[in-house]
């Protein structure tokens, strides 16, 4: 499908956390220099989906990127004692995501890049000891759009997304970047602020 489909919501949500030195250096490094490349591989799979003939620049220059600050926060799990995770959120809309409603495929083929960046940075997912244990990077898909997938590869919207405050507290400052239809409302009686 090539038509244009505005009334689906078309988000990608990412969470990003790493605790352990990855080839980049510190976690909070590792995050920092994830961004440009995340970027990248997402322009790339956007180009490779939808065989758009843009180039990376166009694509990259097409979409709204909404990062969160970075966020120190304390292991969760039966992980044991382990250093604290930097984490943040990435968000990303526009309208070279509008091309085509999201698919299975598409997600899996997404996922796939944010497993080899992980490997990149360092993560070895075959030999990880415990479920929630430290790591150099991990790269969790929370999002896209209304999308509904729960096979063993992939599960959207992430199952424990409301659970995790290292994920809320990172997007909902990324959703607060974007601002866009939401505003405060004047101080109103009973309410305390």
């Amino acid at each position: 499908m090539s038509a244009l489909n505005y009334s689906t919501p078309s988000t990608l949500a990412i969470a990003l956390g790493a605790n352990l030195p990855s080839t980049f250096g510190t976690p909070k490094l590792t995050l920092i220099k994830i961004r440009p490349l995340l970027e990248d591989e997402i322009c790339e799979w956007i180009k490779s989906t939808y065989s758009l003939n843009d180039d990376l620049n166009s694509i990259k220059n097409n979409l709204d990127w909404y990062w969160s600050p970075l966020y120190e926060t304390e292991p969760i799990g039966e992980a044991g004692n382990q250093p604290d995770f930097i984490n943040a959120v990435l968000l990303v809309e526009g309208k070279k995501l509008l091309r085509q409603v999201p698919s299975e495929k598409a997600a899996l083929d997404l996922l796939n890049k944010f497993l080899a960046i992980e490997e990149k940075f360092g993560r070895d997912r075959k030999n990880s000891l415990k479920k929630w244990g430290p790591r150099t990077l991990d790269i969790d898909f929370l999002a896209w759009g209304s999308l509904q997938i729960n096979n063993k590869n992939l599960t959207l919207p992430h199952p424990r997304l409301i659970e995790r405050n290292f994920v809320i507290t990172p997007l909902a400052a990324a959703l607060s970047k974007k601002g866009s239809r939401i505003k405060q409302l004047p101080d109103q009686q009973g309410w305390g602020i």
